[in-house]
This record gives structure tokens, sequence and C-alpha cells, in this order.
């Protein structure tokens, strides 16, 4: 999807044409590593935390962060440039495709702990019963502090959950083509459909680690639009406490019905926390 449709499809070309963000939000992304050197980046743009994840790099954590943070001018999405990020890698393994949930815990904790207000996680994994346990608590943790988690739901045409999409504070994400139809290859489940959002997943063209684009498509981009929409919104509102976020963009779960989430509405959202934020401020 080249010629924009992603964005109107979901609102988020009207946001995007009013702002660029802020730097008083902070991105936490858990991915593989990102080439912050990248020229459509705004220098400064990308930190990173100390890592263990080790293994080939795919290109996967520059394409994620080119939608969330390129300059407008990049060929990438470039949702929201102004925001800061945060980079935490835990994509490594002989692929460099594997997330360990035991890293995947450490680096919520710890991009918590460097003020992040949003962690944006695209990584599958295998679960054991400890790291089950790691995992639920670094999510309470985020929870705890209001640093809203987006997570991915993942490619495997499967109705299906996890220990991370099925926490009650995380938003999961699947993905829709461009007429708002669900991917065939998107996962979908219970916790998908009663709290998380479904924007496009058709590839569009990102950052390359070493210059130039190439496509990203999936949950991941889709886990990215989510975010990138959660970090435009709440620039215009960056008083507003975690929980206020997350629930005008989700709603009551309880509302819900099916294994389907709705369309991401970035418009809607903006609006939103515009309004709550006069009327904090009246």
């Amino acid at each position: 999807m080249t010629d924009g449709a992603w964005a109107r499809l979901i609102g988020l070309d009207a946001v995007m044409a009013v702002t660029e963000g802020s730097t008083a939000i902070t991105i936490g992304l858990l991915d593989g590593a990102v080439d912050g050197g990248h020229p459509g980046f705004t220098p400064g743009a990308v930190t990173h935390l100390p890592s263990r994840a080790a293994g080939p790099d795919q290109g996967h954590g520059t394409k994620v962060a080119g939608v969330l943070a390129a300059r407008r001018d990049s060929g990438a999405p470039g949702v929201c440039p102004a925001a800061r990020l945060v980079v935490r890698r835990v994509l490594g393994g002989p692929d460099g495709r594997t997330a360990r949930p035991g890293e995947v815990a450490a680096a919520i904790a710890e991009c918590v702990a460097a003020g992040v207000r949003l962690v944006n996680l695209s990584a599958a994994f295998v679960t054991t019963t400890l790291a089950d346990r790691e995992l639920r608590d670094a999510l309470d943790l985020a929870a705890g502090r209001g640093v809203i988690v987006v997570a991915a739901a993942g490619n495997a045409g499967q109705v299906t959950g996890s220990p991370l999409v099925s926490h009650p504070w995380v938003v999961p994400v699947t993905s829709c083509d461009r007429h708002g139809q669900p991917l065939a290859g998107a996962n979908l489940g219970f916790s998908i459909g009663r709290r998380g959002v479904r924007p496009p997943g058709e590839p569009v063209p990102s950052l390359a680690p070493g210059g130039g684009l190439a496509p990203l498509g999936g949950t991941s981009l889709a886990a990215a639009l989510v975010t990138g929409a959660i970090a435009l919104a709440w620039s215009a509102a960056a008083e507003l406490p975690g929980g206020v976020v997350r629930h005008a963009l989700a709603g009551v779960p309880a509302a819900r019905r099916g294994i389907v989430p709705p369309l991401l509405d970035a418009a809607g959202l903006y609006r939103a926390l515009s309004r709550s934020s006069r009327k904090g401020c009246a």
C-alpha cells in the first residue's frame, strides 16, 4: 500500500496533517537492532539500551522504527517523527528472529525504568511457565506505571492467544487489508477481539538498515501504526495518565464480542484525548 490508503482507512492521515507528535512522548521499541544513523531519522531520535540478544540483524527493527519515527520526507510512514525512540533489542538467536520471554520481560522493565510512555512489541516467542510469570510481572509493572504496551498478535493465521496478548493491560493488534477486512494470515482471538484494534497490514515501504527502503507488513506494521497513532494523540494531551489513553483507544472490553477487533480510529482517538485534556484544564 504505497498510495496512503493505509492512513486514510484509519483516519491517521488527518492526524498526521496537524501534528508530528512531541518529544514529551518516548516510545520503547522491543525488536531487532535499529540503524539510528539512517538518513531517514532525525539525528539523535534513536537511542539504545544495552541488550544481551545477539544474532544476525534481519532489518526488522529498523523497518518498525521507520514506521514510528522516520522523517516525513523519508519515504517511510514516519507516523510520529517528533517522538523519541528508546530501542531495546530482544530479537536474536541463530536466525535473528527469536525473542525469549525472559528477555522480553527484562526489556519491558528496563524501558519502564527509562521513562518511556509506550512500548511497541512485534516479537514472537515460545513461553515457559517460569518465563510466563516473569512476563506477567513485567506487564503488571507497566500497568502500574501507566506505560501502554502495544503487541502484535502474529501472522500464523490462527485463532489463538498468549500470555502477552491475553494480559489485561496489553493492547493486542491484528491487521487488515485496504478494505478493512482481516488479513488471511493475521491471528485472531477472544483477547484480541475484546481489547485489541485492527489497522492495515498490507506492506508499505519503510527504512532499511544501511540506507534506502524495504517493505514491512503484517501485524508488525499494524502494531507500529497503533503505537504511532497513540503517540500522536497523547502528544496533544501529554498530562493524561496511561489508563485514560488506553480506555479512549479500546473502550470497555465487556462491551465487545467475538474474535475480530474494531478498526483503529486514529482521528477519533486524537479528538477524544484532546477533549479530555481541555476538560482537565477547565
